[in-house]
């Protein structure tokens, strides 16, 4: 119980910084570089108190880690000294006379318990007992394969996007390279295969006692997909002619391999 208390202080404390930061910058959307992070901050927060270090804690929480600061960084860069996204924008509108009341409950104080629901599969890890039968380490093992597949997924698909976008002879052009021909979001599907792989090393030891975690590898995934990742873009693009000829050739979620 001690555990909970200390990680929900932190939280809430990380809550309360960045809607000042949002409040002084007036720009909501610096909430999204605040996600990656929460994690971060959620799985050092769970390790300093843990008392049982295993082969798994110590991978999630380098794979954590790895994967929110890279995230971080990325929309760092992408949207510190940007004008605030065209969501908030909007949000802005239908808040009325009262915009940062409604940001604090609606969004960053949201998006912060959202954080501490989705983040389960990495919080028991630290929770689990360590496990030295061969089936043991070959969960252990597919979880980290899948690690690298998602990570690499992502982090490739952005820095192509990236470069895509430097290019002035790029502008008003679709992405339509790389990974981006197989999969309309591969970014996303990376991420959704690392959240994967977060449940799948933490139940290498197969302590069905945490197993109500992958609660939290399927709100990230139908997020993903159905809410705030995938939909949001698509809808953005439904009039743009170019973009529904990619369409028309490319999966939107799941990669294809053409021939």
């Amino acid at each position: 119980m001690t555990h909970v208390l200390v990680l929900s202080v932190v939280m809430f404390v990380y809550l309360h910084l960045w809607f000042l930061i949002s409040v002084i910058r007036k720009n909501f959307g610096l909430v999204d570089i605040a996600w990656g992070l929460s994690y971060v901050v959620i799985v050092w927060t769970v390790f300093i108190q843990t008392q049982t270090i295993t082969t798994a804690s110590i991978l999630m929480l380098v794979f954590v880690t790895l994967w929110g600061l890279r995230l971080t960084y990325y929309l760092l860069l992408r949207n510190w000294s940007k004008p605030e996204d065209y969501r908030y924008v909007n949000m802005r509108k239908n808040w009325g006379k009262h915009p940062n009341l409604n940001a604090y409950i609606k969004v960053f104080y949201f998006q912060i318990l959202l954080a501490s629901v989705i983040s389960l599969p990495i919080q028991s890890v630290f929770y689990v007992a360590e496990g030295n039968a061969w089936y043991h380490m070959f969960a252990l093992g597919f979880g980290v394969l899948l690690f690298i597949l998602g990570f690499a997924f992502e982090s490739i698909s952005d820095a192509q996007l990236k470069r895509f976008k430097s290019l002035p002879e790029n502008k008003g052009k679709i992405m339509d390279k790389g990974l981006w021909a197989y999969t309309r979001h591969p970014n996303y599907f990376g991420d959704f295969i690392i959240w994967i792989s977060y449940f799948v090393i933490m139940f290498y030891s197969f302590d069905v006692r945490y197993a109500f975690a992958i609660i939290g590898t399927f709100i990230m995934g139908y997020l993903l997909r159905y809410v705030s990742g995938v939909p949001l873009l698509e809808k953005r693009y439904k009039d743009d002619p170019k973009y529904q000829a990619y369409a028309e050739k490319t999966p939107i979620f799941f990669p294809i391999i053409k021939k």
